[in-house]
């Protein structure tokens, strides 16, 4: 007889019950997930308030250089500000595709501050793990020289951008095939070609290689061997546009030699906006890492980091000694993500299971009053044209629409070869169709960066059509009396003068 036998006692009845991940949980365990929500803490934190600050005189460089039309900026590239060229191209198909404005402007500069925060996370997994990437792109987001450029409207930021990946790359071309180091070949031209200081980096990573393979635990005289011929053949490629760089030297004559302000410079203006409390915890917090780090057996993480923090402020101050002075501490704005790792090793090495929240709560906290102050109005060096600008738009609106503005552009302060016109490249909508009463060539057909003027007593004839006429000028290079003494016996009489921060606005009207 046959016997059926049933389920055994201990199983019960029914539909099995599996466990499940909830799918949000999934989400934060991947990989990926630590360097998005970094990346957009850190561009959030940069976006808050970009467009509060007036436009400054940097800024208003990219302006006129990219809402001219293509021929016109090649022709002005061949004669001044090659350096920024790749920059440049990338603005203008921003300029043709949203339009200019102060916030088109600036928050290219903010995407790429988190674009480059996401990088450091990936960075800080390659060099000491997820613990200090993580760390690591929370310094960075806050850190002070990374929230001015991320609200800044020039190439900082992807500087920064590229300086990360370029290490990313070299990390990952280490005992790699030959396609590894052609990209990062390829990279190292694309990120000298955007700003040539970058070439520091890629010699950096030079002395990274020659580090490990002496130190013959890490890396291997083939790798050096690969990154010195990639790096050749981009120098090879890149260098016209260097030899151009060059020969453009003199719009850099400005900078001042090291003096006694350089070493505050160097180690609490360049990375901290000036910050000496959070400078002293960061350099203190990068001490304690290089100790940690020199007992152990692979240290891995030194030999790419004092390099890229290292080289570039030392080569661009030794150049200064002996030839003409480079150094300025926004043009390392492109060593943030190294700065932020240092500190991001030293905290991970602090056995303290709390150090990581703490420090990274102080770092901010310390930040803040950076971040705040980045976001005041006049924050750009003490630029009032905003200010200026929503002055002349109310006293046009209350004019009429029948009525004819004419402005004279005076002098602009710390920058003889420029006008107050560039208050208009910043905001066009407030100066639209006024009579240049001086302007004798405009910018976009000069092939340099700004327009040439005629005297204003040889211009006065511009004025017949004009029921209103302003002068704009600067506090420093005043030309109120001259512009007073050739206009008074055309009948035209100051109704107004306002005064705003380096500006002075007069208004004029034709005596009755």
């Amino acid at each position: 007889m046959a016997i059926t036998e049933g389920p055994p006692r201990y199983q019960r009845s029914g539909p099995s019950r599996v466990r499940t991940t909830p799918p949000l949980a999934a989400a934060l365990r991947h990989r990926a997930a630590a360097p998005v929500l970094v990346g957009l803490l850190a561009f959030a934190i940069s976006a808050i308030g970009i467009g509060i600050p007036s436009v400054w005189y940097d800024e208003a460089a990219t302006i006129t250089a990219t809402t001219r039309s293509w021929p016109q900026l090649w022709a002005m590239l061949g004669n001044v500000d090659a350096v920024h060229g790749a920059y440049y191209v990338l603005m203008h198909l921003v300029v043709d595709a949203v339009g200019y404005s102060p916030l088109a402007l600036r928050m290219p500069s903010a995407l790429a501050v988190g674009a480059t925060a996401a990088l450091v996370v990936v960075l800080g997994r390659q060099l000491g793990g997820a613990r200090v990437g993580l760390i690591a792109g929370l310094v960075f987001s806050v850190l002070p020289r990374v929230t001015w450029m991320g609200g800044e409207g020039r190439s900082y930021a992807l500087t920064a951008f590229f300086a990360a990946l370029l290490t990313i790359a070299m990390l990952r071309s280490q005992s790699g095939s030959r396609r590894h180091w052609i990209v990062y070949g390829a990279l190292a031209l694309l990120a000298c070609a955007v700003f040539i200081y970058l070439a520091l980096v890629v010699l950096a990573h030079g002395i990274t290689l020659l580090w490990k393979t002496l130190r013959g635990r890490e890396g291997s005289l083939a790798d050096l061997r690969r990154w010195a011929i990639v790096t050749g053949g981009a120098g090879l490629v890149g260098l016209p546009l260097a030899l151009e760089i060059v020969s453009q030297d003199g719009q850099v004559a400005w900078i001042a030699r090291a003096g006694s302000d350089t070493v505050h410079d160097v180690l609490v203006t360049q990375w901290f906006e000036g910050s000496l409390p959070l400078a002293v915890l960061a350099w203190g917090l990068v001490v304690v890492g290089v100790v940690r780090q020199l007992h152990t057996p692979r240290p891995g993480v030194l030999a790419t980091l004092i390099p890229a923090l290292a080289l570039p402020t030392l080569a661009l101050l030794a150049v200064g000694l002996v030839r003409e002075p480079l150094y300025l501490p926004r043009y390392l704005s492109l060593g943030t993500p190294f700065i932020a790792l240092a500190v991001a090793v030293g905290l991970a090495s602090i056995r303290w299971r709390g150090a990581a929240v703490v420090g990274v709560a102080l770092v901010a906290l310390l930040a803040l009053p950076q971040a705040v102050a980045q976001r005041l109005p006049e924050a750009k060096e003490n630029s009032s044209w905003a200010q200026v600008a929503q002055f002349i738009a109310a006293e046009r609106a209350a004019d009429g629409p029948g009525s004819v503005t004419a402005v004279i552009y005076g002098n602009l302060q710390r920058h003889p070869s420029a006008t107050s016109r560039v208050m208009a490249y910043a905001y066009p909508a407030a100066f639209a169709d006024a009579v240049d009463v001086t302007l004798r060539t405009p910018a976009a057909q000069t092939a340099q960066l700004w327009e040439t003027r005629a005297p204003i007593a040889a211009s006065t004839e511009r004025l017949l059509g004009a029921d209103v006429a302003y002068l704009v000028t600067s506090t420093a290079r005043d030309v109120r009396s001259e512009t007073i003494a050739a206009l008074a016996p055309l009948g035209w009489r100051v109704t107004e003068t306002r005064d705003f921060t380096a500006v002075h606005v007069l208004r004029f009207e034709r005596a009755p």
